[in-house]
């Protein structure tokens, strides 16, 4: 007589259940894991964006700006104080936050340098203010790398990126600081940390 080989019923639904278990305490873990990966990288994202501004207008020796954009390629006017719908850096040799979205070709002209799109994560917020409490839309290089204001001003100011659960409460958060020299980092420190 032959002997078939195989699974039970019961054998497969004990494996069915002990599986459904791992997968109901693994996945909040898995989120928590993913929100702060993109916490993490949303920072990055903004840092990087910020020293290239610095760092190109040092060498190009002309003003370059970092600003709110929902299109990516001209500043949102007036700011919204919603980095996480995207933003732009650009030469912006004539200071007028305008003619933005064209490639560099030519020195002295206002020209597009980066574009970073909005984030999809609805529970992902970004928001600047500056030492004055005011929102940050926008963020001028001059050509010693000071950052300086629309107005012209001396600008420091605190970037916080929040990350929030279904409910809208902050789950972790990192914050971008930009030092009246222009000097950029990136802090945990919740004192200096504004979430909605």
């Amino acid at each position: 007589m032959k002997k078939h080989t195989g699974f039970t019923l019961v054998e497969l639904m004990i494996a069915l259940i002990i599986v459904s278990i791992l997968l109901a305490v693994g996945m909040p873990s898995l989120k928590g894991f993913l929100q702060s990966n993109q916490l993490i990288a949303a920072t990055n994202e903004l840092l990087s964006a910020i020293h290239i501004a610095r760092s190109e207008a040092i060498k190009l020796n002309t003003s370059v700006t970092i600003c709110e954009s929902t299109n990516g390629t001209s500043c949102t006017d007036p700011g919204t104080d919603n980095w996480e719908d995207g933003w732009i850096v650009f030469v912006d040799s004539d200071g007028n936050l305008a003619g933005t979205g064209v490639a560099c070709a030519a020195v002295g002209t206002d020209c597009l340098l980066r574009s970073h799109s909005a984030f999809t994560d609805n529970q992902l917020t970004m928001a600047g203010v500056n030492a004055g409490g005011v929102d940050i839309s926008s963020i001028t290089f001059d050509s010693r790398g000071m950052p300086r204001s629309a107005a012209g001003a001396s600008l420091m100011g605190t970037f916080s990126i929040c990350s929030l659960d279904s409910s809208g409460s902050t789950i972790g958060s990192r914050a971008v600081i930009v030092n009246i020299s222009g000097r950029v980092r990136v802090s945990d420190n919740a004192a200096v940390i504004s979430c909605p």
